[in-house]
């Protein structure tokens, strides 16, 4: 009732979490501001995303049958397959065929990935099977520099036993080790017959360490396997002091769907009309994640676009202190990320498509 301008309507609230659930962040309603300051006159609609993959998926139908013709999410789930379109990709797909608009996050996951085919090499004495050879002359170590903080790792891969991925006839662990083989650190259990991922989390306190990343098959069918392991917590505290640009694309799931448009990041005050003269184009942010995953063998062109971030919202999502000399307001925090980037593109897209409806008519 206050909206300063009139625009009175409420948000449709088709689902959220239960009171129950916990403390969240409340990120959709700063999504939902930021497309409003865009297109203030465009109807507003929530669906949380937060209760699962298939949940979201239907989700993604609930929306459409509610009417809306722009869809826009930030969430990441590790589960998805990394190499296959997984069930809300495959929903994204569907609805864009409808004629839906879906926007997508890349995601803030910069550089912090490595993946290749596995290449198998003779394993420390400590680890069973073959290790992943890295440079192809035995080098069975990946050497990684870990700074004090949380993290989680992920390793998925492909071996071709199954083209929707859900399954895996090849059993792959991924270990932290010493330089001899010594295994510090590996949560690795039986994937044949089940979904081909291992998830590692661990904290490092204190002082940083130096380590090395092991990739091992422990059993499975000589057949060619695709692999990518990808830091979804930590990866600005991870330091990889080799190998680093081997396949490292870090937009994977929904946000590589064929019809998602995946937004990256750029600074709202780095480009050309916020700052004249100093940028000759807008800068990406260092987070950005990068494309180069491929699904079904084929790498889709990501991110499609990038959009601003770094703005306002009453949403206090834990940015920190903000440069007082670029915006010097302390009222509203500063949203960050590609979750604040794709909210942008998707309040353009409702002024595109009002406009377009207007010449139409």
């Amino acid at each position: 009732a206050g909206n300063p301008n009139g625009y009175t309507l409420d948000v449709d609230v088709v689902k959220d979490i239960a009171p129950d659930f916990g403390a969240l962040s409340d990120e959709g309603r700063a999504m939902l501001q930021i497309i409003h300051d865009i297109a203030p006159g465009a109807e507003l609609a929530f669906r949380t995303g937060y209760l699962g993959e298939q949940d979201m998926a239907y989700g993604i139908r609930e929306l459409v049958d509610a009417g809306c013709d722009i869809i826009v999410d930030d969430l990441s789930y590790i589960t998805e397959p990394f190499f296959r379109d997984g069930v809300i990709s495959q929903t994204i797909d569907s609805v864009v065929s409808e004629g839906v608009t879906f926007f997508s996050s890349a995601g803030n996951f910069g550089r912090s990935a490595y993946s290749a085919m596995f290449n198998p090499g003779l394993a420390p004495s400590t680890i069973t099977g073959t290790a992943h050879d890295f440079n192809g002359l035995g080098d069975v170590f990946q050497g990684i520099l870990l700074l004090e903080g949380n993290y989680t790792l992920v390793l998925q891969w492909d071996d071709g036993s199954d083209p929707d991925m859900a399954t895996t006839q090849t059993d792959l662990d991924v270990f932290l080790s010493d330089d001899v083989g010594f295994s510090l650190l590996g949560f690795n259990r039986e994937n044949i017959g089940g979904f081909p991922i291992e998830v590692v989390p661990f904290s490092v306190v204190g002082d940083s360490v130096y380590s090395n990343i092991v990739v091992a098959k422990a059993a499975g069918p000589d057949v060619p396997v695709r692999f990518k392991y990808m830091l979804f917590r930590g990866g600005s505290q991870f330091k990889m002091q080799e190998y680093e640009n081997t396949g490292a694309s870090t937009i994977v799931g929904h946000p590589n769907a064929q019809g998602a448009i995946s937004v990256g990041a750029v600074r709202f005050d780095k480009n050309q009309v916020y700052s004249p003269g100093l940028y000759a184009q807008p800068e990406i942010m260092s987070f950005s994640s990068v494309g180069g995953t491929p699904v079904n063998g084929i790498v889709r062109n990501k991110p499609d676009i990038t959009a601003p971030n770094g703005v306002n919202t009453t949403v206090d999502l834990g940015n920190g202190d903000w440069d007082s000399a670029i915006d010097p307001d302390t009222l509203y925090p500063n949203f960050f990320g590609t979750s604040a980037a794709s909210p942008h593109a998707a309040g353009v897209a409702a002024l595109i498509m009002q406009a377009k409806s207007k010449f139409e008519t």
